[in-house]
């Protein structure tokens, strides 16, 4: 059964903002629903914001992963300089808007500063999580990645995964090999 756009923004907001399709019903037309085949690069423009619906999509900065985002996650684009890459490493369904569109309805309903508020908020949880991944021990760093992101082997590499946990790729594959993987 195919789900309308209402449903598949529903989880991003109520949470935040449990009457959002009464009182902010024009957030409803500034996003459209992008999709990425695997591989594909997001469009990177300044303050754009995605909402993924499914798939999983990897953050690097140059050729270092600092962030995975799965469905129901959102993807900020920095609003400045930057030199992140975010990858489609499975094909992916979001919805996109800009921080312009968002600054619009904000200027007649501004209740959507609010909402963009507290994702903004969300959005540094997600980076704190990489912080938080290279300050525990090397031993808790399996249980910690995978607890969150079970089957990220099944899209990327080991040597990708013991780079994102800060880690060597030996000691990596001796984890796998304890936990039998």
């Amino acid at each position: 059964m195919k789900r309308s756009k209402e449903d598949l923004l529903n989880p991003f907001f109520k949470e935040i903002y449990p009457d959002w399709q009464k009182e902010i019903p024009e957030l409803k037309t500034a996003f459209e629903e992008e999709r990425f085949i695997k591989g594909e690069q997001l469009i990177n423009e300044w303050g754009d914001l995605y909402l993924i619906v499914d798939g999983i999509f990897g953050k690097r900065e140059k050729t270092c992963p600092v962030r995975y985002a799965i469905a129901g996650e959102s993807l900020m684009i920095p609003n400045q300089r930057h030199s992140y890459q975010f990858t489609a490493l499975s094909d992916c369904r979001t919805y996109r808007t800009s921080l312009r569109q968002l600054e619009e309805i904000n200027a007649h309903n501004p209740k959507v500063f609010y909402l963009y508020a507290n994702l903004k908020e969300k959005q540094q949880v997600y980076l704190d999580y990489r912080h938080k991944l290279l300050s525990i021990h090397n031993e808790d760093k399996y249980d910690f990645v995978f607890d969150k992101y079970p089957d990220i082997l099944s899209h990327i590499t080991q040597k990708e995964l013991a780079r994102f946990m800060g880690i060597s790729i030996e000691l990596l594959r001796r984890i796998l090999r304890e936990r039998e993987y």
